[in-house]
């Protein structure tokens, strides 16, 4: 049967004329699926071919007044070259990664990875708004010694000129508002 006719079948779902056209084209698959380019593909190569020689016999019309053989193999030799190139332009991305990664001793693992540790950033959130919590409930002047001393970089005289009191009750008005933070912030150590 001619070859024509047998595309004409196979676009009507006659699966005995679809296999004579696998067999009748399984040659060519295998010549361009493992071209020496192509052979790291390796099985990739030829499946996309075959997706390539199915794509042909369903789309082939005789009025475009192409062969059905040519019309089959340039579809092949596209789609295995799209494939080629889809495949090169990864390979060297790949190797951008891993080359820039080994420049800084790093391993590619390493470059990829998030610089962000979400983990400790939600911790410290955490610790950070009940620290406000804890500051709240501490009296007024307690609150303000350790905020201006600790917070602020304040010295103690600075802090003690503020808030028209001497530097050591500045101190001790931090000492016992870092003690009764303690306390409330038990939970956080």
């Amino acid at each position: 049967m001619e070859l024509i006719e047998l595309v004409r079948r196979a676009q009507q779902g006659d699966e005995q004329a679809f296999t004579a056209i696998c067999r009748r084209f399984a040659g060519l698959v295998k010549k361009h699926a493992n071209q020496p380019h192509m052979k790291p593909l390796g099985e990739d190569a030829e499946a996309e071919a075959w997706l390539a020689v199915v794509r042909a016999v369903k789309t082939y019309r005789p009025e475009m007044g192409v062969q059905v053989a040519g019309y089959v193999e340039s579809q092949v030799k596209y789609t295995l070259w799209n494939l080629f190139k889809r495949e090169r332009k990864r390979w060297q991305r790949e190797t951008a990664l891993a080359k820039s990664a080994d420049d800084e001793g790093a391993s590619l693992l390493d470059f990829l990875a998030a610089a962000a540790d979400v983990p400790g950033e939600v911790e410290a959130r955490s610790a950070a708004a009940e620290i406000r919590r804890a500051l709240a409930e501490l009296p007024a002047r307690q609150r303000q010694a350790v905020i201006l001393t600790l917070a602020g970089g304040q010295r103690l005289a600075e802090a003690a000129s503020g808030m028209g009191v001497s530097p050591q009750a500045v101190f001790n008005l931090r000492s016992r508002g870092l003690a009764r933070l303690r306390t409330l912030c038990r939970d956080l150590v």
